[in-house]
Order: structure tokens, then sequence, then C-alpha cells
């Protein structure tokens, strides 16, 4: 425990969750979760809480989680807030695709009955299921730029009991979702957490141009080099050293996780009436993180996917294999604060408006701007890019 995340802060319960990318039509876990939340409901004034009070916070497959609960009208009236870190962006499979996906795996394991399928064994299920026919199960390059014409499956199925119809379409058209303040949030390199490439920390800017013209030909002639401009060798870099890999997993992270998550914040804002905010977070640790103890299995150096959740929890210190700098705690403090404060209060602090207003930049101190990356997202978004947002 330390002072940034001492009891003087908050009281938190966590549900911790990952639901593979694989399509499935019974939204269980969601259901799990909402169970959890009528549980929260009935107990938490046991526990010194307020059931109009609720909020809830989810990082990757957990920001995924919180979207998906905010859609969905099994869950009304019970949270008031909801903070989704990294979640995906979009999900609009049918219950008839999942069960056809589905089906596929059923046959591969021999099954005929429900008895049969819970005693296969972890080794006959991973041989069971399709990655041939359907390669997006695997979702081998979700870190890197996509390969032309390969998506990745949801997590979330459109069920038309859990969720009734696809997120944006019921934002659109009007539907019994949850309206309560939203705040979005998203990391700067998020795909440092778990790059594409092992050498990538080794890599030159010849290497950096090479691959960038390698993964983007495919979609149209001249991309390459217009993302190349957008970001180029001479961009900022708060390192001496690894600024090749600075600029890939940033123009990964902008086409798969920001600029699509700048979207679904616009999307939200114009169809909720409560307050929706937007962050990334800029800051750059002062160490890279220490993957010799078995907690993180690359030497991520700049603002990788989890860095804020790691943060409010505490957990930066023990991750960096080492003391925070002053800046580290001062973002730590930051951070923590105002998320704190949106969870008491339903909104955040007058020196953070609301999007499309403004976008909060969270380093050891906070900035606002308006319209962030605008041009970087243009170029992904008048390209095609946002189906290949990633999933999780």
């Amino acid at each position: 425990e330390n002072e940034a995340t001492s009891k003087r802060y908050f009281d938190v319960i966590l549900i911790s969750n990952w639901f593979p990318p694989t399509p499935h039509p019974g939204n269980y876990g969601f259901m799990d979760q909402i169970a959890a939340l009528q549980w929260v409901q009935r107990n938490i004034k046991v526990f010194g809480g307020d059931p109009s009070k609720v909020t809830i916070f989810g990082q990757s497959s957990g920001g995924t989680s919180v979207w998906t609960l905010m859609m969905s009208p099994l869950a009304r009236g019970l949270f008031r807030a909801a903070v989704d870190m990294s979640g995906s962006y979009v999900y609009n499979a049918s219950l008839e695709k999942a069960e056809d996906d589905n089906l596929l795996f059923l046959n591969k394991t021999g099954c005929n009955d429900l008895a049969c399928l819970r005693k296969l064994s972890t080794t006959l299920i991973l041989r069971a299921i399709p990655w041939k026919e359907y390669p997006s199960w695997g979702a081998d390059d979700l870190m890197d730029l996509p390969t032309k014409d390969s998506f990745v499956g949801p997590v979330a199925v459109v069920d038309r009991h859990v969720l009734p119809a696809p997120p944006f379409e019921m934002w659109e058209k009007g539907g019994v979702f949850n309206d309560v303040p939203f705040l979005i949030g998203t990391t700067e390199q998020e795909t440092d957490f778990f790059p594409p490439y092992e050498n990538i920390s080794m890599w030159t800017w010849g290497d950096y141009g090479w691959f960038v013209t390698d993964k983007l030909s495919p979609f149209r002639e001249g991309l390459p080099k217009e993302a190349l401009d957008l970001y180029p060798s001479s961009a900022l870099c708060p390192t001496p050293d690894r600024c090749p890999e600075r600029a890939y997993t940033t123009m990964v992270s902008d086409m798969r996780v920001t600029c699509p998550n700048n979207d679904l914040a616009k999307r939200a804002a114009a169809a909720l009436h409560s307050p929706v905010y937007r962050y990334v977070v800029t800051h750059t640790p002062s160490r890279a993180v220490n993957s010799s103890e078995g907690l993180w299995s690359f030497p991520s150096r700049f603002s990788f996917h989890g860095l804020d959740s790691f943060t409010f929890f505490g957990g930066l210190e023990k991750l960096l294999g080492g003391p925070l700098s002053a800046q580290d705690t001062a973002f730590q403090k930051l951070l923590t604060e105002h998320l704190v404060h949106f969870a008491k209060e339903g909104k955040m602090p007058e020196q953070w408006p609301e999007y499309p207003a403004a976008t909060a930049l969270l380093n050891h101190t906070l900035s606002v701007v308006h319209d962030y990356s605008a041009e970087r997202c243009q170029l992904w978004e008048k390209n095609g890019f946002y189906p290949y947002a990633w999933v999780n």
C-alpha cells in the first residue's frame, strides 16, 4: 500500500476477468457480471456503501465489459457511472454467426452433448479450435499493423438478450441502455506492452520504415509514405533510445485503439445526456518495465497498455522494479485523484471539460487538447482502418 492508493482515497471491489476473443453465443460472462452487480446492490450498505453511487471500472477486456454493461437493459440501474480503459471499439456479431462459428468447433470435438464437452481435456479443446478456418480466433497480429482483410471476432455477441442490438445502432435509433457518466481512456503506446517483434527495442529508423512500408503497401499505394510523414523520425522522443519502437507502437496504437476510441467517445457524447470524458495517458515511466521477474513478458518503455490501471491500483513501483521518480509519483497522484473524483461526483473537475470539447492528456501534469491526433486519425478513418480496431 502507498499514499496514492491508501484507504483515504477509495474503497474498491475488484472483479478480475479475461474473456478470450472467440465468438460465442451465450454472453455468460456478462451475465455473471450483472449477477455480481445485483449482489452489490443488495449488499453494499452492509459495507458502508451507497447503492446509488456504484461506479463500474474495467481495463482491456474489462473495458469492453463496461461498455457492454452500459448497453445492456439487464444492467439498467445497477451503476451510476462507468470507466472504460482500453476496451474494444465495436462489436456487432449476430447470434446466428456466433452459433455457426461454434458449430465448427463443436464438430471438431467429436462431442454430441454437454456432458461430453465438460469432460474434454484442455489439450483436446485446443486441438478442436478451428484456427485454420477462423484465423482471427488467434488474433495473431492484434498488436501490429493489420493484415488486409483479416479481422478479429468480437468478445460480445448481439444475442437479443444481454445485447438487444449493435451498440451504435442503439445509440443512433434509440433503445434501452444505461445513460450514465462515461469515461473512456487509452494509453499513447498501447501496443508497447506486447509488441509484435521481439527485437523492436533495437530497431533503427531504417527498420521502422521498412516494416511500415511492408505492412501498409497492400492497402493502397502511397499509404506508407503518408503514414511515415505523420509519424516521422523527427518527432519528439522522451528517451535517448528506442525511439523507432515508440514511433511504431504509437502508429499501431492510434490505428487500433486511440482513434477508434475517439470515435466511440464522439458517438457516446452525441447519444448520452450524461457527460462523456476522454483521456490519453502520455506519461513515459522513469525506467523500462522489469520483465525479469515474470510479471511482464516485455520490457515496455513507453505509455503501454495497462499503465493507467497498474498505476491506479498502486502497482507501478513493483512493475518498474524500483522506486518511482518524482514524475512517476506525480502521475500516479494525478490519475488516482481524478478517477476517484469521477467515481464520487459522476463528473470531472472544471479543468477537465467534457468530450468532444477536450481530451485530457495525463502525464505528471494534466493538459487538455481539442480533437486529439486529428490528422493521424483522419488518415486511418478515410482509409477504412477502424474495422481493424482491436478486440479484447
